[in-house]
């Protein structure tokens, strides 16, 4: 961990202005709704008032890197340099010719210490790029920044800690009883019980739609193979909003049959989202929307679609997708979500006729 002071905002190069009042506030009306709507929607159909929470905060998150995009030239949030695909994915390259990348700030420590993460910038930048690159499709797949959705460039439009109760799901069995505590408390971040949030990005509509793109060949570029590769794209590009994820829990939260998955050391790791054919897993899509998608509804739509469906199987996590091999059931193969076909223009589900 770089524990620079030294800040610096996604995108502040590009940014063009703050949102107006009316903005705000129309952002806000619209949050608020959508939070007031869910929780009543989901006890209607019988779920618990932990699944009507989560419900309630991917809506409220939705409203945030929708306030995001608004002050940032309606750009996702990343915290990747967008020319890192201009030097071949080479972070010493980068930096030799641009400089060293300012760290991005996750929060501030019980001493009011700002903690930020980034790169060495004195010699091999390490493994700690893994997390700032979107995702990591040759390393540990595990880990990038469609994880880190709690940083504070936008939780600042949520209530500006890392460590905030929004950030989670109520019934996330991987976040420990230490961590609700210090969330309790009110921190804002504590590198002893440092813990990604519940909610996701689509790994897959954070690059530029071509590396996931549906053309000829293997349907998958290398983002290290052209300048762009790494970019994250604006928000406007999504051509199916109420179709595609943009955010998801990461884990399955009703229907695993067992807390934790085995094929894990440490018992710590549950079923992912992707890992049980009858699981129910709650997303936000990009028309704000939010509800349960389950990996057999995202298999049923690729059938129906047809061809090479609606996630990448070229990519270097193979045919199997994303850990695709390690699910509950042979039933489940899906990686709606996390590897999207043509990225944030794809769909993960499709209408019913």
């Amino acid at each position: 961990m770089n524990r620079s002071t030294e800040i610096a905002a996604p995108h502040s190069p590009r940014r063009a202005r703050g949102f107006t009042m009316l903005e705000t506030s129309v952002v806000l009306a619209i949050t608020a709704i959508a939070a007031s709507v869910a929780v009543p929607v989901f006890q209607r159909v019988g779920c618990s008032a932990a699944r009507a929470q989560s419900a309630a905060n991917l809506a409220v998150l939705s409203g945030a890197h929708n306030m995001y995009a608004l002050d940032f030239s309606d750009r996702q949030l990343t915290i990747c340099p967008d020319s890192l695909g201009a030097y071949g994915g080479n972070w010493t390259t980068m930096q030799a010719a641009e400089g060293c990348v300012p760290p991005t700030l996750l929060g501030n420590n019980a001493a009011g210490n700002p903690v930020t993460i980034g790169v060495n910038c004195t010699g091999s930048p390490g493994s700690i790029t893994s997390w700032l690159e979107p995702f990591s499709l040759s390393f540990d797949s595990m880990i990038g920044g469609f994880r880190l959705g709690n940083v504070r460039a936008l939780n600042q439009y949520v209530n500006g800690r890392f460590l905030d109760s929004t950030f989670y799901a109520p019934d996330d069995v991987s976040v420990s009883r230490k961590v609700w505590r210090r969330i309790g408390e009110g921190a804002d971040f504590d590198m002893s019980v440092f813990k990604e949030s519940t909610y996701t990005m689509s790994p897959a509509a954070m690059f530029d739609p071509r590396v996931f793109g549906d053309g000829p060949g293997s349907n998958y570029v290398n983002p290290k193979s052209f300048a762009d590769g790494y970019k994250s794209p604006t928000v406007s590009q999504c051509q199916y909003p109420a179709l595609k994820t943009r955010l998801m829990e990461m884990w399955c939260m009703e229907g695993a049959p067992t807390l934790q998955n085995p094929a894990f050391p440490g018992g710590s790791v549950p079923y992912m989202a992707n890992h049980v054919y009858y699981g129910r897993s709650l997303a936000a899509f990009y028309d704000g929307s939010v509800r349960i998608i389950t990996p057999r509804e995202t298999q049923q739509a690729s059938l129906r679609v047809g061809g090479i469906g609606l996630w990448n199987k070229y990519t270097p996590l193979g045919s199997d997708g994303y850990y695709g091999d390690i699910a509950a059931d042979m039933f489940a193969k899906t990686s709606a979500h996390f590897l999207t076909n043509d990225g944030i223009r794809g769909r993960d589900v499709i209408e019913l006729p």
